[in-house]
């Protein structure tokens, strides 16, 4: 008969009660893969109008923001350039979020609530000159796509 110890069955119950609340792991990191993303799924923000919900019945950020770089001569994707995205959204919250761009020369920040967001777009990470900066205001559900040309 296995032995079971009481840290074990506390170790187990602390991890089912992370996985069943979504306690472990909030905001996704860095996912790589072809382009470069991050994502924060939800919020508690209350705001009028209509409020979607997620499957844990909190309130659901549904808004993104695309950027995608290109090389003005080729109109090539630039892998590898930074994207910064600044903004306050509706629920007051001042947000300051850095991509790198993959392969196809895009970065997409999800999970955005909606706001008036600044995005600067940089050839490369070592660049402090950047190509250009736009602001986006964002309503939510929707997806903007904005369009950078280096050089």
């Amino acid at each position: 008969m296995p032995r079971f110890g009481v840290s074990q069955c506390s170790a187990i119950a602390v991890i089912a009660a992370a996985l069943l609340t979504g306690t472990a792991g909030g905001a996704l990191a860095h996912p790589g893969g072809p382009d470069d993303t991050v994502g924060q799924n939800t919020t508690s923000c209350e705001q009028g109008g209509e409020t979607l919900y997620d499957d844990r019945y909190t309130r659901a950020a549904v808004g993104q923001i695309d950027a995608v770089l290109v090389a003005a001569d080729t109109r090539a994707p630039i892998a590898g350039g930074k994207v910064v995205l600044i903004g306050l959204d509706a629920c007051g919250d001042s947000i300051h979020r850095h991509l790198f761009t993959g392969n196809s020369g895009q970065a997409s920040f999800r999970g955005l609530q909606p706001g008036r967001y600044q995005l600067t777009a940089y050839a490369s990470d070592s660049d402090v000159q950047p190509i250009t900066s736009t602001e986006v205001a964002l309503d939510t559900p929707s997806t903007k796509t904005v369009r950078f040309v280096a050089g």
